[in-house]
């Protein structure tokens, strides 16, 4: 069956006039003044240390109640749970090194689109990607004692980036910690500084979670680790048992292809009742990719929006 690709590409169109509308109200910063923005975001946060943790690093932990307050992170991991008893069947099967795998849950709940627009975990995104950065999945892992196995090191940015690598980020990943990490439940593990390589994991790295070098990230429910696309990371053996249930948000530079489609499931109402950055996130703030009408009638672009990178931040 043929799908109507002008009416796809009429609704991506009607879809972008509004996030176009958005972005003329609340424009995003370009130039130096990004770059005096995203500096002065991340002092009046108190995030100067998390910043210096990502150059050095690779990686940040931010604290229970920095990006959220429990209560929300309680029920944001209540939400996934429910989900994952409705839609086991089809969840990636058990005992694989992740859990399960839950796929594109933004239009599901309101709950993650409050959880993708969180002031502080934002504000390091656009540090490290800048103000028109876009949401590349968002995906939830429940994993028990079926999921014992190590999982193998790798970068996020393997096999979506040719290597070597730019120096800056091309891509950072969210992660919220919704019930605790620790080594018994098989939490995430590094090599930190390793995103200053350029490259992904060596062989004889990828299952050398024994490592002198290794550091495996403990922190309590509450807690968000966002990390560089370009860190070797992956996750210790599970020991414990129960389950860990994690929220995971990567994030992709503006010229980069996004992993979900996001754009078809953003709605009118997502879009009115958040501020110009969810549009730039649902992909909306470009006129890529487009049909037979081209780009110049499927997206009027905003008046003050450069049509050049200005720098990192823009």
């Amino acid at each position: 069956m043929a799908i109507d690709h002008i009416a796809v590409m009429r609704d991506l169109a009607q879809l972008r006039e509004l996030a176009a509308q958005k972005l003329e109200k609340e424009r995003l910063p370009t130039g130096l003044a990004a770059h005096k923005l995203v500096r002065g975001e991340i002092r009046t946060l108190g995030l100067e240390g998390n910043a210096v943790d990502l150059e050095l690093k690779g990686y940040t932990v931010l604290p229970p109640g920095v990006a959220a307050p429990r209560e929300f992170c309680d029920k944001l991991r209540d939400t996934i749970v429910e989900i994952d008893r409705q839609d086991r069947p089809e969840a990636l099967g058990a005992g694989h090194p992740r859990g399960r795998l839950l796929w594109h849950l933004l239009p599901r709940d309101q709950v993650f689109e409050q959880a993708l627009m969180s002031p502080a975990p934002l504000a390091l995104t656009a540090y490290m990607l800048g103000y028109r950065a876009k949401l590349s999945q968002c995906t939830a892992a429940v994993k028990n004692e079926s999921s014992s196995a190590p999982f193998e090191f790798h970068a996020d940015q393997s096999r979506k980036i040719p290597a070597p690598w730019p120096s800056d980020a091309q891509y950072c990943t969210i992660t919220w910690v919704l019930t605790d990490y620790t080594r018994e439940n098989g939490a995430v593990c590094v090599f930190p500084g390793t995103h200053k390589s350029c490259t992904d994991v060596p062989e004889q790295f990828v299952m050398a979670h024994d490592h002198p070098d290794v550091e495996v990230i403990e922190a309590p429910a509450g807690s968000v680790i966002i990390w560089h696309g370009g860190l070797w990371h992956g996750a210790v053996p599970r020991t414990a048992s129960g389950e860990r249930v994690t929220l995971m948000m990567p994030m992709v530079r503006f010229h980069l292809l996004q992993q979900e489609v996001f754009w078809a499931s953003t709605t009118k109402e997502m879009i009115e009742r958040n501020s110009s950055r969810f549009a730039a996130l649902m992909g909306l703030a470009g006129s890529w990719p487009w049909g037979i009408d081209g780009p110049d009638t499927a997206y009027k672009r905003p008046s003050w929006l450069s049509t050049r990178w200005e720098n990192r931040f823009a």
